[in-house]
């Protein structure tokens, strides 16, 4: 059995802008030929190029806006990122000093207790604050806020 070529397709026909074959639109019941949709999904900002020639004969210079508005875009995010680590190393740091200031009054206290015959609750106290600065380095937490760079910005 010989394969058939497939017709050609006008671009110009409204018919062809489905892109079957005329034979076929023709050959459907007129209520079938109605409930044919045509549907393209796009992702990221910029169209196709062949849709920028439809935009160019709709609407001039709308092809130049559309570059426009990706640039915009673009420049937005990494606005947006660069604000997001901004604040993550603001964080970092601010958690740093909390961390060493409650170190050194942890530490200070457990010197004092010590040097006021109270060993045993200073021990606990120089252990538990070893125990939870180094348990803050070993098991460390990922930052929330650079891991939200990985999802779109609002």
């Amino acid at each position: 059995m010989k394969k058939s070529e497939p017709a050609a397709v006008d671009p110009d026909d409204p018919k062809a802008a489905l892109g079957l074959p005329t034979e076929i639109l023709e050959s459907l019941p007129e209520d079938a030929r109605i409930s044919i949709v045509k549907a393209a999904s796009l992702s990221g900002p910029l169209p196709p190029p062949a849709m920028y020639e439809s935009y160019e004969k709709t609407l001039p210079c709308s092809a130049n806006r559309i570059m426009t508005l990706a640039e915009d875009e673009q420049r937005h995010r990494a606005e947006w990122e660069d604000n997001v680590l901004d604040a993550a190393k603001g964080d970092t740091e601010r958690g740093q000093y909390v961390g060493a200031a409650l170190a050194i009054v942890c530490v200070g206290g457990a010197i004092y207790l010590a040097s006021n015959g109270e060993q045993i609750v200073a021990a606990i106290l120089a252990g538990v604050s070893a125990l939870g600065l180094a348990g803050r380095f070993l098991f460390r937490m990922p930052n929330p806020a650079i891991h939200s760079l990985q999802r779109d910005p609002p």
